[in-house]
């Protein structure tokens, strides 16, 4: 009996012993996890403090001639004294435009509702072969009063696009052809273009756009640049 128990207690120890070892284990993978989890998160926020790319330096944009949707002219002077929140779209868009559009209309508000600060909002068409100029006023005021759209000449278009690393090609619209009118779909870049008061292009806000996650970058760049 006496070798039975003290077997009984051997095993019992080497079992306390390999449990312990094992919640220490998984205590340091946890611990080392944890670690891994924060270093990762430091380094993002490291290399972008927003969901997207803030630039430095801004880059500086030539803006062609263009026609705003009060039939104005739309020049670089639309672009300084104030910050700009720029998006290119069309308002065939079945889906990224009025889902976008609508987001930085609710940011709007969140701004207006607590004082604060809040870019003026281009829309600028990636299809002037459609989006005619009262068209787009329309458009762009049913989301908010404020904003603004662009059109002009498909060439100068591009021109302003390919400073803003925008890219966009009209499609075939597929299954969609006997319900769209013109018959095709613009696929395009669906970053927020951010630009300074100097009317330079500062950062890429990138999707998916929701309006608090809009409003907090857009202060994050406005506070880098105080």
């Amino acid at each position: 009996m006496a070798l039975r128990s003290k077997l009984i207690i051997g095993v019992a120890a080497t079992v306390a012993m390999s449990a312990g070892f094992w919640l220490s284990s998984m205590q340091q993978s946890n611990n080392d996890k944890k670690a891994q989890e924060e270093a990762l998160a430091k380094a993002r926020s490291n290399y972008s403090p927003i969901q997207g790319t803030i630039l430095s330096p801004a880059r500086k944009i030539v803006v062609p001639a263009l026609v705003k949707d009060d039939g104005n002219v739309f020049t670089l002077n639309d672009l300084t004294g104030h910050w700009s929140l720029l998006f290119f779209g069309y308002t065939h868009c079945p889906d990224v435009c009025p889902v976008t559009m609508g987001a930085v209309a609710q940011e709007k508000k969140l701004a207006d509702a607590g004082d604060q600060m809040f870019p003026d909002v281009v829309f600028v068409s990636v299809d002037p072969e459609r989006d005619k100029v009262e068209m787009l006023g329309e458009y762009v005021q049913y989301f908010d009063k404020a904003f603004i759209a662009v059109t002009g000449d498909a060439n100068l278009i591009k021109a302003l696009a390919l400073q803003m690393s925008v890219v966009y090609m009209k499609m075939s619209a597929g299954d969609n052809s006997e319900t769209d009118p013109g018959g095709y779909l613009v696929d395009h870049s669906s970053a927020l273009l951010l630009l300074n008061p100097e009317g330079k292009l500062i950062a890429f806000m990138n999707p998916p756009h929701d309006p608090e996650t809009i409003l907090k970058d857009f202060q994050t760049v406005v506070d880098q640049n105080n």
